[in-house]
């Protein structure tokens, strides 16, 4: 005798299965300078930028001084969304800051040309 399948038990139980609503790259980057800003909160001084990947916006090492940023999303760079920042938490948090007022100001429509690239 076999059992109840999977759909029948979500009915019973009336679980609605989750789906997964695809967001366009605007939502994504947003949610990054979120999560960006967020860690940088936790940071009482620039030593803290420092790191052994490059799981944030900002370099894991300062360069004579200055610290890179770059906007990035799904583990790739954000092709020219990039420039240097003195390596000091203010400047940093600017830079991030400046970069989501940018995003904020986009559609996902200013993103179509990278997505095209991201394809390739």
């Amino acid at each position: 005798m076999a059992g109840p399948t999977l759909e029948e038990l979500l009915r019973e139980f009336k679980i609605e299965p989750a789906t997964t609503p695809t967001s366009g790259p605007r939502a994504k980057l947003l949610r990054q300078a979120d999560r960006m800003l967020d860690e940088l909160d936790k940071y009482k001084t620039e030593e803290e930028l420092d790191g052994d990947t490059t799981r944030f916006w900002w370099a894991p090492q300062s360069v004579n001084g200055k610290r890179r940023v770059s906007v990035r999303y799904g583990g790739k760079v954000v092709k020219g969304l990039a420039t240097n920042a003195d390596n000091t938490l203010p400047a940093v948090r600017e830079v991030v800051e400046t970069f989501k007022k940018l995003i904020e100001k986009s559609t996902d429509d200013t993103w179509a040309a990278e997505e095209e690239r991201r394809k390739k």
